[in-house]
């Protein structure tokens, strides 16, 4: 593997799976930091099981394959569909995948329309960030992607994007009308108002389509609270708190399930609080 040759690349536990990433990438430090970082995740995607027992599982912003091993660890054999724009980390992330079975990956940069936008990706310190660019990038809806690839039996959307995920969401809101899929973003006041996006107005859209409860963890995976995402005054608060960046924590990881799931979500939530007992 020619990663191993280079000094910039490490090897780095993920889980049960050992893992290739970028010298500077800080997640095994994070992992063995913070004991319920980046382990909710997986943590529901468990819990769905006992609803559905096949589904489809997206990951938007897979990086190097992190989540796919956090998953596997916990044996979730579920399909995943690992989209990273960033070509940096999806050839790694394409050496990681190698060891797994059920991953598909997929090399696109998804957004709100499929067009050229003058946009690049930075790379660094185990995130991609989107920036403006002298030269066009190739953007593309989470619709069209499912589309084009035939995506099916979606029931678990995650996006990580650090700003982009609004615009990922409201791309596929005709997959989300039609698959009513749980759906798990990063919430980061700062990266959304980068991308000139504002942490309400999904929400509000979220209640056209049909969508009621949400669990709202901090970017250390800890269960903060649950609400309705018709609540808006609570979630008003909720990103003032973080907008500064002067609290205890910098960002939310956000959770939320369409109505038809409310028993699933109702689950969840009462596992999720005897897990953090």
């Amino acid at each position: 593997m020619f990663f191993k040759k280079r000094k910039k690349y490490k090897t780095i536990q993920v889980g049960a799976y050992k893992l290739i990433a970028n010298s500077e990438h800080p997640l095994e430090t994070y992992l063995k930091t913070y004991k319920y970082y980046s382990r909710n995740f997986p943590r529901i995607a468990k819990l769905i099981e006992r609803k559905y027992a096949v589904f489809s599982i997206i990951d938007v912003g897979a990086n190097i394959g992190d989540t796919v091993a956090l998953l596997r660890s916990e044996n979730i054999t579920q399909m995943i569909h690992a989209i990273e724009g960033n070509p940096f980390y999806f050839e790694i992330m394409q050496s990681n995948l190698k060891q797994f079975r059920n991953v598909k990956s997929y090399l696109t940069l998804l957004g709100d329309e499929s067009k050229a936008e003058y946009l690049s990706i930075e790379a660094g310190e185990g995130t991609g960030k989107v920036r403006a660019s002298a030269e066009k990038t190739q953007t593309c809806t989470l619709d069209d992607l499912i589309t084009s690839d035939n995506i099916t039996d979606v029931k678990l959307l995650k996006t990580d994007t650090d700003g982009f995920d609004f615009k990922i969401i409201r791309g596929g809101l005709n997959f989300i009308e039609l698959n009513k899929p749980i759906l798990f973003f990063e919430y980061d006041a700062i990266f959304l108002e980068e991308q000139n996006d504002d942490g309400i107005t999904l929400f509000k859209q979220l209640q056209n389509y049909g969508y009621n409860f949400c669990i709202f963890y901090d970017n250390y995976g800890k269960m903060l609270l649950s609400l309705s995402v018709k609540d808006i005054e609570k979630i008003q608060q909720l990103y003032a708190y973080m907008r500064k960046r002067e609290g205890a924590f910098e960002y939310f990881d956000v959770c939320v399930f369409h109505t038809s799931d409310n028993d699933l979500a109702e689950m969840i939530i009462e596992e999720e609080m005897k897990f953090f007992h």
